[in-house]
């Protein structure tokens, strides 16, 4: 490492980095040095970024004399921006690209002293617009008495009573460059890696991979590779692109150096490798929680969004996550889609009571944030907003931050400096309505990119092309084929290009972009022992080309062969591990008190694959209901079930119907009262509202009455049952509770059974193995007299039966069925009974074998359990 730094640091100056990444590596390189001394103890090394430093030393001199103007925070200074992007008259929709570009703008004016008469003096609409709007920002900062931090160079007088020391890197804008040598005069110079007998320089050499994956895989396996041989080997690796593949590059990384990652073990160690830029802070769980918080505490919330918050685990207790997650499967059954806080937590309550559930410390937390959250309506200061909020945090999804790891305790430490960051704009900011106020902070959450301070480990993975400075074993710069390297030209946007190249913007230019690669690569070459430098085909059939400028320093690229496995890499590792001994176990224990069937969608479902029916049934792995805007299709079938059964109740049979239709008036009074009542006795366990009550109202009528028309065709009948509550169906020994729709009776005394389907519905009742042995043991539970079976289809789609009959006649256009070859229906419910009596007794014996009938899969979720790939691809190509 460079002497220079270490005496500086040793005298307890102040060293100076471009950027916050190569202060991280500075400070880490120190202190590395003091224990490699044998030091337990030795002063905090003073290296500081220069935009943080400059920002410290403004905070000093406003102490020490109070005219002086203060800075904008990073959060003001982005809204402040966007208030006069919107101000301007513009048009835009989302501000947000443009004021970014605005500040980038105006902050190179200053880095590279660009005099903005020139930029006046252009006449672009680009130019004309930027001028524009910097004019306007200035005049906002002079009204606030407040300035940019792009201006806090210009306060600088000098360096202090002790120049700082500062390190020669490419990265120093020229006007940052010519204040540090005119104010500390001559940097600190890198030094080359360390070379010796033992550790020879390798030459450089190029790679090409197969794919952007294969290339991320590569490094990560070559970094492995060089710490098993090595285990104080410590490298930078560049990749150009990080921003927009860093979920791809830690799932690579992490595949090679950080196994542990992917196992369920909580004694995880720290990973060998770092990936530099952080993420966005509104990514971190305590800040997620937050927000979540406070995006519920107005307005209409959607089941989704409170679902998440009563079962985030940041709001729960010792031993309420699984009472969280019974409580929110109640509340599927019974809320609406959506509904303001208030409601939710009365809801939540009622349920969590009539459920005989222990105390939901949940609830409680977020009845406590909720009261603080509603204590304050209106128009406030963003100050006043903060206190309310910060107060509602503590007594919900913080309440249990003594929990919290370090990487949650850092993140939630940086969202409280951001909030009092807020603090500080009452002036910028203004009165703000809550809801304002929240998207101000969740644009500032979602702007702040925060970095956990974990040190710098061995391996260092950056997304900034720059020199490390430091010295180092291994460097690897992917992204090096003809297409990006050198960087094609990427001038300023809003600013004159011509008058960028002037000053030195290096992107403006691709002669400025080919003279910096080119010091860049000798750069690199001296910083470290072993150099790769990779591309990666695209990935779409074409190759790509080693840039030209790597020929000077490293042989042709050889292709790299890895064994990259496709994302996500811990399947990969899954497949590798060891084979165990296989046991398949495909019976359950016999089906026994207090065990309870779940009626005939028990035996439906152990005739579509046994398995499902010992899942569903004893391991209670059934589908979560999901709220949705109005009524559910399950919901829909009990309205026309309930309606359907107060009309005959009212009707009881064939002859007041017909009687009804020369009494239109009657009979639209029959159709909304029963629709009225069945929409009533529903709503006291779900109401989705008025609205949707109105119009599934008008619906079901309509419904209502087109099934009447085709019953009114039907030879005379009389209601014989109607649902009367639940029976028992009892086979093989175990009682299934069953509801039969309604039979009716003839006039012959024969009798019909009738099942009513609001969807789909064939005659899936047949075969060995029927789809749905519902109408099978409906039928034998009333096998007395009866001729016939029916669905009774009722849909807008269409109206009909779908029938089981030895006769003709019973239904309209339709004959007697062939009875699968049985001379009468008495015969073939022998037959019935015999399946019947086969599925449940195999039920009862505890068969679960995966066994899926032909169409089982297309309707079941379970493929997570049985683990059988045929079924999840079924699944999946649904």
């Amino acid at each position: 490492m460079s002497s220079g730094l270490m005496q500086a640091a040793d005298a307890g100056r102040t060293v100076l980095a471009p950027s916050a990444e190569l202060k991280a590596a500075l400070f880490d390189a120190i202190e590395r040095v003091q224990r490699q001394r044998g030091l337990d103890v030795w002063p905090t090394p003073q290296v500081h970024d220069f935009g943080g430093w400059l920002r410290e030393r403004h905070a000093r001199r406003q102490f020490e004399d109070s005219s002086t103007p203060r800075c904008l925070t990073d959060v003001e200074e982005r809204e402040l921006w966007r208030r006069v992007v919107l101000e301007s008259g513009a048009g835009f929709l989302e501000p947000s690209g443009a004021a970014r570009a605005a500040r980038q703008a105006r902050r190179a004016l200053f880095e590279y002293g660009m005099p903005i008469r020139a930029v006046e003096a252009s006449g672009t609409e680009e130019s004309e617009a930027f001028v524009g709007w910097n004019a306007r920002f200035s005049e906002r900062c002079r009204a606030l008495d407040c300035i940019s931090a792009d201006q806090l160079l210009g306060f600088e007088a000098s360096g202090g009573s002790e120049a700082p020391a500062w390190i020669e890197s490419p990265l120093w804008r020229p006007e940052a460059r010519r204040w540090l040598e005119r104010h500390a005069g001559r940097p600190l110079e890198p030094c080359a890696a360390e070379v010796g007998a033992v550790r020879a320089r390798e030459p450089p050499r190029s790679a090409r991979a197969a794919s952007p994956d294969a290339e991320l895989a590569a490094i990560a396996q070559w970094s492995r590779a060089q710490l098993e041989d090595d285990p104080e080997f410590r490298a930078w690796v560049c990749v150009k692109d990080l921003a927009l593949r860093r979920a791809e590059l830690v799932d690579a990384f992490d595949a090679e150096l950080a196994q542990h990652r992917f196992s369920l073990d909580d004694a995880q160690g720290a990973a060998a490798y770092a990936v530099a830029g952080g993420t966005p802070l509104a990514d971190y769980p305590p800040v997620r929680a937050a927000l979540d918080l406070l995006s519920v505490s107005s307005g209409q919330v959607s089941f989704e969004q409170f679902s998440v918050l009563l079962r985030a685990p940041e709001m729960q207790g010792p031993g309420e996550a699984s009472l969280a997650a019974r409580l929110d499967a109640e509340l599927r059954r019974i809320a609406p889609s959506e509904a303001p806080l208030t409601r939710w937590l009365e809801l939540a309550d009622a349920a969590a009571r009539a459920r005989r559930f222990e105390s939901v410390g949940v609830l409680s937390r977020l009845q406590s944030a909720a009261r603080s959250l509603a204590g304050l309506s209106g128009s406030h200061p963003m100050s006043r907003w903060l206190s309310i909020w910060i107060a509602a945090l503590d007594q919900g999804c913080w309440a249990y931050r003594h929990r919290w790891s370090s990487v949650e305790f850092q993140s939630a430490e940086r969202f409280r400096e951001l909030l009092a960051a807020l603090a500080l704009g009452d002036k910028l900011f203004g009165n703000q309505t809550r809801a304002d106020a929240e998207n101000i902070l969740r644009r500032a959450a979602r702007d702040t990119v925060y970095q956990i301070q974990t040190g710098v480990p061995p391996i260092w993975v950056s997304g900034q092309v720059t020199d490390p400075w430091l010295p180092y074993d291994g460097l690897w710069v992917s992204g090096c084929d003809e297409q990006r390297w050198p960087p094609p030209p990427d001038p300023i946007p809003l600013l004159p290009v011509a008058l960028q190249r002037q000053h030195g913007v290096i992107a403006a230019s691709a002669a400025a972009q080919l003279e910096f690669a080119e010091s860049l690569q000798r750069r690199w070459l001296v910083r470290a022992r072993v150099c790769v430098f990779s591309c990666a085909d695209p990935g779409d059939g074409r190759s790509a080309a080693a840039s030209p400028l790597l020929t000077s320093c490293a042989a042709q690229p050889a292709r790299v062969e890895t064994a990259a496995e496709p994302r996500p890499h811990w399947f990969a590792l899954w497949q590798r591990a060891p084979t165990l001994e296989r046991v398949i176990d495909e019976r359950g224990p016999v089906f026994a008190a207090p065990e309870q069937t779940r009626g005939v969608s028990t035996i439906k479902a152990q005739s579509l694959c046994p398995f499902r029916g010992f899942a569903q049934t004893r391991l209670e792995a059934v589908p979560l209901d999901r709220p949705l805007p109005g009524f559910s299709e399950r919901e829909r079938g009990e309205l026309l079930h309930d309606a359907l059964q107060g009309i005959w109740s009212e009707l009881h049979g064939s002859v007041r119907l017909a009687a009804l239709a020369v009494q239109p008036l009657e009979l639209s009074s029959l159709l909304n009262r029963s629709a009225a009542r069945a929409i009533a006795k529903l709503c006291e366990r779900r109401d989705p509202g008025r609205q949707w009550r109105e119009r599934e109202l008008i619906r079901l009528q309509t419904l209502l009455r087109k099934w009447l028309e085709l019953e009114r065709a039907r030879p005379p009948f009389e209601i014989d049952r109607l649902e009367e509550g639940s029976e028992i169906a009892r086979h093989a020994g175990l009682d299934f509770s069953v509801r039969v729709d309604r039979i009716d009776r003839l006039p012959d005394g024969a009798r019909v059974l009738i099942d009513y389907k609001t969807g789909f519905a064939g005659a899936d009742w047949r075969g060995e193995r029927p789809d749905n042995p519902q109408l099978p043991i409906y039928a034998l539970l009333h096998r007395s007299g009866l001729v016939a079976a029916a669905y009774g289809r009722v849909n807008a789609a269409e109206c009909t039966f779908i029938v089981e009959a030895e006769r003709d006649g019973i239904f309209p256009r339709k004959r007697a069925s062939d009875l699968e070859g049985q001379p009468n229906l008495a015969a073939l419910l022998d037959v019935w009974s015999l399946r019947v009596e086969k599925l449940a007794r195999e039920f009862a014996e505890g068969n679960a074998a995966v066994d899926p009938t032909a169409s089982a899969c297309r309707s079941c979720r379970l493929q997570g359990l049985c683990r059988v790939p045929s079924t999840l691809d079924d699944a999946e190509g649904e």
